[in-house]
């Protein structure tokens, strides 16, 4: 349902609340025109890289049930459960006590400023000061309203009452959004390629993701089904499949995956979701009590393994840090958050600052089981800590069949955010194939073309994943390389880049809108802002300079790792 306030005296663009449409321009629209805003509408609707990421973290999509500035923090905090939140033992084995207590603090105020700096830009295009632009780009007019008498009464009412002027934009939009109207439009020619690098970046981590989910679930199997298999007689079936290798498993696997994985619409797929929320809450818990109060009868650690504070040589920090990344990145449903809460400024402002206070829950959270984890098992962190815990214990045996069955259901949500991204694109060729004519039947997303076309690519995606699982059955470097090349991307280089962007000069932060004709009423910039511009630049060069070594070194390191383990025998998980 869209939500429109018509103006039909004053001069300003209607105010639309939380919506998925713009205003329509005033006449009869050509047919290329109805054609074109056809194809933006299907666009917005099918680009459910956040949509999805939001359905899977149980946020609600009716304009009814908004939330509140607690419940956006439990959804920021419970997305963070993950295949990289289970991994931060094994991400503090390769950094050392003291050190990884440290860096996950480094890395999680880096993140949150980021963050932080994608919901203000995001808000900031929305919220009045580039309005009259994009609604004129929006409704193919050139001309932009004046809106000067009640420019102080819109952005007064807005801040009082939380209301954004414009629909929510996502993170490629934001992005792209930014090169084209900030910086006086100097960056402009770079819009398109912005766009496309995070969507691109978006597709490739999140299929990233669902790649681990399912060597999360190989290797769960494996170690149940050889725990039960190990007394088997000889001349029984249980005798054939104990010890078989890691690598058949993602393939038997593929029995409950590809069912799961192969569901298109959202409204199926969340209360798979709402089950894998509390299969992982449930799991989570009982990680941390197994830690602190289970005997898994394994021999404690020696004196000089619990007193490595440090880990050397400095070159496997980079796998740290890919680790970590992966569970404290939250970036791919940030936006949709925002748009769900019913006082949206309080999510990175005042007075709540809903993200700061999440972000501190999860550095926690991440550093407590990190820390924790790697004191109770050394050496012996596998790539999710769940694969750690007693395997002659029926609760453990429990909670891994938990673990693994909350990752099984979130699978599905997580591939729609890579195939919606994928469609948008192989959709826009097979229309383009047909002439472009989007009024022809088989323009329409239930055409019977489209909708073959759409699952034979979804269950080439599945097939791919499993096919990485059997190559790469190893969890702990596939968290890291993701981590580091995909969150690296996400969450630090390309905020990076549209902060510096933002800030590249003080004549937007004084001008309204950066237009021709308000330049002439621009101020001279205080020297006091030359002195924060300058300080943000240092810092975005700071972020960028360790963002890449974390990509870099992450990248090589961890295909080394996976190329090395991948060529030996992998009959039981690595430590």
């Amino acid at each position: 349902m869209v939500e429109v306030q018509s103006q039909t005296t004053s001069p300003k663009p209607v105010v639309i609340k939380r919506c998925t449409e713009v205003p329509m321009a005033v006449g009869s629209p050509t047919a290329s025109e109805m054609r074109r805003r056809r194809r933006r509408h299907s666009r917005l609707m099918s680009n459910a890289s956040s949509v999805v990421s939001a359905a899977a973290a149980g946020i609600p999509a009716s304009e009814k049930h908004k939330i509140s500035n607690s419940e956006a923090l439990m959804h920021m905090v419970k997305a963070t459960i993950g295949g990289g939140f289970l991994a931060m033992p094994e991400a503090f084995h390769n950094i050392g006590i003291v050190m990884g207590v440290v860096g996950t603090a480094i890395l999680g105020f880096s993140v949150l400023n980021m963050m932080a700096c994608i919901v203000r830009c995001s808000q900031t295009l929305r919220s009045g000061k580039y309005v009259d632009i994009i609604l004129a780009e929006q409704n193919g007019n050139n001309t932009v309203a004046k809106r000067e008498d009640d420019e102080n009464v819109d952005r007064k009412h807005q801040q009082e009452n939380n209301e954004l002027l414009l629909p929510p934009m996502d993170y490629p939009d934001t992005v792209a959004a930014v090169f084209k109207y900030r910086a006086r439009g100097r960056f402009a020619w770079l819009a398109p390629f912005a766009r496309n690098f995070t969507s691109t970046a978006l597709v490739a981590t999140y299929y990233g993701v669902n790649i681990i989910y399912v060597c999360i679930v190989a290797s769960t199997c494996k170690q149940l089904i050889d725990q039960h298999t190990a007394n088997a007689a000889e001349d029984s079936w249980s005798y054939l499949v104990h010890g078989l290798s890691i690598r058949w498993y993602p393939i038997l696997a593929a029995v409950l995956i590809v069912p799961v994985g192969m569901v298109r619409l959202i409204k199926y797929l969340v209360p798979f979701s709402v089950a894998a929320n509390a299969c992982m809450l449930a799991g989570t818990v009982a990680v941390f009590y197994f830690i602190f109060f289970g005997d898994d009868g394994q021999d404690p650690l020696a004196p000089e393994e619990q007193a490595k504070l440090i880990v050397w040589p400095a070159t496997r920090w980079s796998l740290f840090t890919g680790s970590a990344l992966c569970s404290l990145e939250g970036v791919g449903m940030l936006l949709h958050i925002e748009n769900a809460m019913s006082r949206p400024l309080e999510l990175a402002g005042p007075p709540a600052y809903t993200l700061h206070r999440a972000m501190v829950v999860i550095v926690t959270m991440n550093s407590a089981l990190g820390l924790f984890g790697y004191m109770r098992y050394g050496d012996r962190c596998a790539g999710s800590v769940s694969l750690n815990l007693p395997q002659d214990n029926r609760l453990s045996e429990v909670i891994k069949i938990m673990i693994a069955l909350g990752i099984l259901l979130t699978y599905g949500l997580q591939l729609t955010v890579t195939t919606d991204l994928a469609w948008q694109g192989l959709r826009s060729k097979l229309a383009g194939s047909k002439g472009g004519d989007a009024d022809s039947g088989d323009d329409e997303e239930s055409s019977p073309r489209l909708t073959t076309y759409y699952y034979c690519m979804r269950f080439i995606l599945i097939f791919g994943t499993i096919m990485v699982a059997v190559a790469v059955p190893d969890i702990g470097p596939l968290v890291s390389l993701v981590g580091s090349v995909g969150f690296s991307l996400l969450g630090l280089v390309v905020p990076v880049a549209m902060e510096t962007v933002w800030y590249w000069s003080d004549e937007d932060d004084d001008c309204d809108g950066g237009t021709a004709t308000t330049a002439a009423r621009c101020e001279p910039p205080a020297r006091g802002n030359l002195c924060r511009r300058i300080m943000r630049h240092v810092k975005n060069l700071v972020l960028l300079v360790f963002a890449s070594l974390a990509l870099v070194g992450g990248a090589f390191y961890n295909i080394r790792d996976i190329v090395a383990r991948a060529s030996g025998d992998l009959t039981a998980p690595p430590v």
